[in-house]
């Protein structure tokens, strides 16, 4: 009787441990195919009225840069958009601070920042970037009046190196993109298809009739990697929609030159009343939470754009 109990027990001890074994796989397997939004959860929040990982572009204008060792060395003065594929590809950055280099502009690769939450607000962010003087030797600057040419590849391409940044991959090729491809040049002081995120505040939106329908009023970028994501715009003309701002998916839109003063733009948006019914706008203390996909998503079925972001890469603010 002992050794059948002492079997039993054996056997017993045995099926709990492979029980528990099968209970922590399945555990792990659901854990990694979780993987994905957990580590976007992790990203932390940037803009406490985006949330997630997004951050207003009013917000970036004038934010500090610190370097690694906590040091204020200056600040964004504005951002150079790619109207194209809608990502930003350099910061125009007065430097001041430590390096002391006065009153010019410099170009700055946005994939050279890091964002880090603020050690002393976790609800905080600053931008760093490790930049020395003897890394700025040879580099000229520029004016708020002569704006180099990011057109020019020669010219990315010095910078690249001097900030020790890898060109950035292409992006997917959409219809969106492809359709902004013939716009050809739009900012004539940026040139190509870049544009000044500052000349995109206020930047004014017709429709294809030529039909004034309202203006962006700021722009919410990732800022892990610098994507735009959408436009905040408050709909005018024979909308009347109001004060109330309106998400609209950046792929939605199509930037060109103003055929009425070729040195204006405006924002091109295929958008109707019907279209917009039951949207909901918000104001500027009350912005929408911009990491809840059943918000997104609803947003790229009103305008009718294909959802490009869900290849977005997952990366972690450094929290160091």
């Amino acid at each position: 009787m002992k050794r059948t109990h002492l079997i039993s027990s054996s056997l017993a001890v045995i099926f709990l441990a492979s029980a528990t074994m099968l209970a922590i796989a399945y555990d792990d397997t659901n854990t990694k195919r979780k993987s994905p939004a957990t580590k976007r959860d992790k990203i932390g929040k940037l803009d406490e009225k985006t949330a997630g990982a997004n951050v207003r572009t009013t917000e970036l204008l004038g934010r500090n840069i610190y370097n690694p060792q906590g040091k204020s060395v200056g600040e964004i003065s504005d951002l150079v958009i790619d109207a194209n594929h809608g990502n930003i590809r350099y910061a125009a950055v007065a430097y001041g601070g430590i390096l002391g280099i006065g009153n010019k502009l410099f170009a700055v690769p946005y994939d050279a920042f890091t964002c880090r939450q603020d050690s002393d607000d976790a609800n905080e962010y600053v931008l760093v970037l490790d930049v020395t003087q003897e890394q700025l030797e040879g580099d000229r600057g520029f004016d708020e009046d002569h704006w180099p040419n990011f057109a020019d590849q020669k010219f990315t391409r010095t910078v690249d190196r001097r900030y020790k940044v890898k060109h950035r991959k292409a992006h997917r090729e959409t219809a969106a993109n492809t359709a902004r491809e013939r716009t050809g040049a739009i900012d004539k002081k940026t040139a190509g298809a870049n544009i000044r995120a500052s000349q995109l505040h206020g930047l004014n939106i017709q429709n294809p009739e030529g039909k004034s329908v309202g203006e962006i009023q700021d722009l919410v970028i990732n800022a892990n990697n610098g994507d735009v994501q959408y436009a905040a715009v408050t709909y005018g003309g024979f909308l009347g929609l109001g004060d109330k701002m309106f998400a609209v998916p950046f792929e939605a839109f199509k930037c060109q030159p103003n055929p009425d003063d070729k040195n204006e733009h405006i924002a091109v948006l295929n958008v109707t009343q019907e279209q917009l019914e039951g949207a909901r706008g918000f104001d500027q203390e009350h912005w929408p939470n911009f990491a809840d996909r059943s918000y997104t998503n609803e947003l790229y079925k009103r305008y009718k754009v294909k959802h490009d972001r869900d290849a977005d890469i997952e990366v972690e603010i450094d929290k160091r």
